[in-house]
């Protein structure tokens, strides 16, 4: 089974609407609504973790399990860093089916001051799954996770790994999941052939 290995680096120039990156803000369409948890009756925005152009990355999906066009958005909760499947309100992964008309959206606290992370422009590269080499950090679309405790797989049969963001230390951002590992976005592959992301779940990886 392929992997799409996605390499970053922090963008020079702001980055074209709609292309692929990780953190800054989404480019979305006009009426998104931006995900949210409810804690004892108190909302609660989920973070902005990135988005995928998908005609980018189609031709790196020799498997052909995502869509082949649109947009896909991913959003945790990085207060409080859940690491359990059983939490559903842990993470919204949303799909648009176009990558037109899209403007930026910000993330911004009651004064008006931006929340969001410095973005991070994406490229991708086709890797095997499990052959990977420990340079840098290993942010993944598809495959298998990197290190995988087999404790999800066991529980959830016919699940796929959607997404794998590594930890990361730069000036702008400091993300550690649990033991400096990895947080794993799951779904169920029939509903990820169906392009169906409603029902997607987290786990944090031990390195």
């Amino acid at each position: 089974m392929n992997s799409i290995r996605l390499k970053t680096k922090y963008a020079e120039n702001e980055l074209p609407i709609g292309a692929s990156k990780l953190f800054g803000n989404p480019d979305v369409p006009r009426g998104f609504e931006w995900p949210y948890i409810e804690v004892d009756g108190e909302e609660y925005d989920l973070s902005f973790i990135g988005q995928i152009n998908l005609s980018e990355v189609a031709k790196y999906d020799k498997d052909g399990l995502l869509p082949g066009k649109g947009m896909l958005y991913f959003f945790y909760d990085l207060d409080e860093m859940p690491f359990s499947p059983d939490n559903l309100n842990a993470c919204r992964v949303i799909y648009h089916e176009s990558d037109e008309n899209l403007e930026p959206m910000r993330f911004v606290d009651e004064d008006g001051e931006d929340l969001s992370f410095r973005e991070m422009q994406v490229e991708f590269e086709c890797v095997e799954a499990g052959f990977l080499d420990d340079e840098g950090e290993t942010h993944l679309l598809l495959g298998e996770p990197s290190m995988d405790n087999g404790f999800f797989y066991e529980c959830i049969d016919g699940w796929q790994m959607l997404f794998q963001l590594d930890s990361l230390e730069t000036d702008d951002i400091c993300i550690n999941f649990t033991d400096e590992g990895f947080l794993c976005f799951y779904i169920d592959k029939e509903k990820l052939l169906a392009k169906d992301f409603s029902d997607v779940r987290i786990m944090q990886i031990y390195s």
